[in-house]
């Protein structure tokens, strides 16, 4: 039967004011009487930490965990700014002033800055997925954040109120395709030509670019979860018109 392990040896430690970092290395070693002075000694290397404050917990602070990733359609990285802060023994709170590590899980999904501060989707972003993880580590505390990350699911949709244009018989518009606004040095009959110019007047249609947001399981899987459900498309024409082209401007 395995007993209880016992207490063998107490220390107690004084720090001397000093420049040195958070982190004190303490070697120590066990020696039995008897044994050869030349013999191999095994060495134990501790590392305490020395701090003014007794800080239990690392805590990252931030306004949402829902990122909706437009960055692929508008170019343009969505930030959500991270705040850390430390919790004292005494339920203290105060900004974190030690260095601070970070990294993301999934770089594919979302990505956090070099000094921590901000976690963003910059448009590289290949998928989106539930349950993102960000890590923080300052000294031995460790935190994490979970995101929501919804993604675009390319490609989009294109929507128009009439597919089939036509030119509307009996209608004209004045001027001629190659026409633009009289100028003061035209010739004194050149706006009663123009008047007399017409051109053909077509049907128009309005256009709607429409997308699902999607993101992935967690384990990688296909089993897709929709924003805000399988059946609901997102217009994200406003987020795509400034790039949207026309293929063949000959046509329309």
């Amino acid at each position: 039967r395995v007993s209880d392990p016992a207490a063998f040896l107490h220390l107690e430690l004084a720090v001397e004011n000093g420049t040195g970092g958070p982190a004190r290395p303490l070697t120590w070693q066990v020696e039995y009487p008897g044994q050869d002075p030349e013999s191999q000694k095994d060495k134990l290397v501790w590392e305490i930490q020395v701090a003014e404050r007794e800080i239990r917990a690392l805590v990252p602070l931030v306004q949402e965990l829902e990122i909706l990733n437009t960055a692929p359609l508008t170019g343009i990285p969505r930030v959500i700014p991270v705040k850390l802060v430390a919790v004292e023994a005494g339920g203290g709170v105060s900004e974190l002033a030690d260095p601070v590590g970070c990294e993301s899980a999934d770089k594919q999904v979302l990505q956090v800055s070099d000094s921590c501060d901000m976690v963003f989707v910059g448009g590289r972003e290949s998928r989106g997925a539930r349950g993102a993880r960000v890590d923080f580590w300052a000294r031995r505390l460790h935190a994490e954040l979970s995101f929501n990350v919804w993604a675009p699911l390319l490609p989009l949709r294109v929507q128009l109120g009439d597919p089939a244009l036509e030119q509307l018989r009996g209608w004209r518009r004045p001027g001629n395709p190659d026409s633009g606004p009289a100028d003061a040095e035209d010739p004194p009959d050149e706006p009663d030509r123009r008047a007399r110019s017409c051109r053909p007047q077509f049907q128009r249609t309005g256009v709607r670019v429409l997308a699902h947001f999607v993101s992935h399981p967690p384990d990688g899987g296909r089993s897709l979860s929709y924003l805000p459900g399988p059946e609901w498309l997102l217009d994200v024409t406003h987020l795509v018109a400034p790039r949207t082209r026309v293929q063949d401007p000959r046509v329309a």
